[in-house]
């Protein structure tokens, strides 16, 4: 019995042991591999929530975010009149006509009838955001770009289609470098799609900035930062048109531009608490312009900038506003060139002398000052309406003036309002009404006659204004 125990066994085991060696033989049935999910993440820069989802294989969380909006626009901007010094004819003398958007000259009643006054606009917009925590806080990598359409009045795509970066930067322990808003400007263009009398660079025309901003605590901060200052421009040639030459940040009259040698230089302290906010900055603007008789100039311009902002309480997205800023050979920062339609003549149909410096033609330069102030509400009537109004007035004046000057004194002012429905979350209808209203002096060199070219029309006009209004459908995502 015991040795047929054993055999039993050991058969039993032979079994156990071919079908193990046979099983090794046999290919592998693994489980499936886990799935890697796509992890939200949330971290918070400057007080707001960054909400995004986790690059794989790092700790940097992504955000995207846009809009597309698209939009029409009317107006009875139809007045344009150009400001041009005719010399060569034995006197100086001023020309004035109602000129098609970029151009001077023509008959008045042809270019009267061909300018715009219905218009379409569409944007697209696309944003990418890069945050990771560090020791030292969050590090920071936001880009944007913009996609524009347009024809006909006051569209944004200058009558076609155009595409550029509107802002790309870094930011990391209070370190800010790459093309972002402005330190210089306490708000940016307005409750409006065009602008009030603010210095801007906010809403577009960012500078390239290297900047660092210190924190205090309590919401108080104070920044350096130096900035491109823009090209300049001038006006159709060097001895003669005074017409600025399209809303840049420098202007230099019958002269041209001299070249950037320095940044802009813009210090800030601002505040911001429950009850609102507030911004006190100031700005040094160096000006370098060369005429056609050798003439030179190199000079540095300013310009302070103060506002504040109040919350109204129990009404959550409800403020008042108030912002005023003060400029010597530094115009644009005056918030003048930025402003609606900028002031230029292809616009709001009277042409400002905006810029920076202007040429006497006798080895001097003359000075412009300018300033502006302006206030806006804004007012959450409902959880879905929002309605606001701004008003803004400026003025520019010029001193050093010789008897055959061309340069004038302006002043304008700009009154609207904005009213939003918002139905549904991501989707903005909106619908805003601007007027402008600008008045320029007669130049001291004006003298009608002269040889003026047919079709111009010989007079002085030195008023005009007109009204844009404008109805948007925008997505935000």
């Amino acid at each position: 019995m015991t040795l047929f125990k054993s055999l039993l066994l050991g058969s039993a085991a032979g079994v156990v042991a071919v079908a193990s060696a046979q099983a090794a033989d046999l290919p592998t049935r693994k489980g499936p591999v886990a799935a890697e999910y796509v992890r939200v993440c949330s971290i918070t820069v400057a007080g707001t929530p960054v909400v995004g989802f986790v690059l794989p294989g790092s700790d940097t969380c992504l955000k995207i975010s846009g809009y597309i909006t698209g939009q029409v626009e009317g107006g009875n901007i139809y007045q344009s009149y150009s400001v041009a010094d005719r010399s060569g004819t034995g006197s100086r003398f001023q020309t004035i006509n109602n000129a098609v958007p970029g151009a001077v000259g023509g008959p008045k009643s042809t270019d009267v009838f061909r300018r715009d006054s219905f218009g379409y606009t569409t944007r697209y917009n696309l944003t990418l955001d890069a945050v990771s925590n560090t020791a030292y806080g969050p590090l920071v990598a936001h880009g944007e770009y913009q996609f524009n359409f347009g024809t006909g009045f006051d569209n944004t795509g200058a009558g076609g289609s155009d595409g550029g970066l509107n802002r790309a930067y870094v930011t990391w322990a209070g370190l800010t470098a790459g093309k972002i808003d402005s330190f210089f400007s306490f708000t940016g263009g307005g409750l409006a799609w065009a602008n009030f009398f603010s210095p801007d660079r906010k809403g577009y025309n960012q500078p390239d900035v290297l900047a660092y901003t210190a924190s205090f605590g309590g919401g108080f901060a104070a920044t350096i930062s130096v900035e491109s200052e823009g090209p300049g421009s001038i006006g159709a040639n060097a001895a003669g048109p005074i017409v600025q030459a399209g809303g840049s940040e420098a202007a230099i009259y019958n002269a041209a531009w001299g070249g950037q040698r320095f940044p802009d230089i813009v210090g800030a302290l601002s505040v911001h608490q429950a009850w609102g906010a507030a911004q006190i900055s100031g700005v040094a603007h160096n000006v370098r312009g060369v005429a056609a008789d050798g003439a030179t100039l190199n000079k540095w311009g300013w310009a302070i900038d103060a506002g504040v902002s109040f919350n109204i309480p129990n009404l959550a997205g409800s403020m008042v506003g108030l912002t005023g800023v003060w400029s010597q050979n530094a115009t644009w920062y005056s918030g003048l060139p930025d402003a609606m339609w900028d002031g230029t003549p292809n616009d709001n149909g009277q042409a400002m002398a905006l810029g920076d410096a202007g040429y006497n033609g006798n080895g001097t330069w003359a000075r412009p000052e300018a300033w502006s102030v302006t206030g806006w509400a804004q007012f959450a009537v409902s959880p879905t309406i929002t309605l606001g109004a701004e008003g803004s007035y400026g003025e520019i004046r010029w001193s050093n003036l010789t008897p055959v000057s061309m340069l004038s004194n302006s002043k304008a002012f700009l009154v609207g309002g904005v009213a939003h429905y918002d139905p549904v979350k991501n989707l903005d209808f909106e619908f805003e009404l601007l007027y402008e209203n600008t008045k320029t002096d007669q130049p001291i060199g004006y003298l009608p006659g002269g040889g003026i070219a047919t079709g111009f029309t010989n007079a002085w006009h030195g008023n005009a204004d007109g009204f844009a209004a404008r109805f948007e459908v925008t997505r935000s995502f």
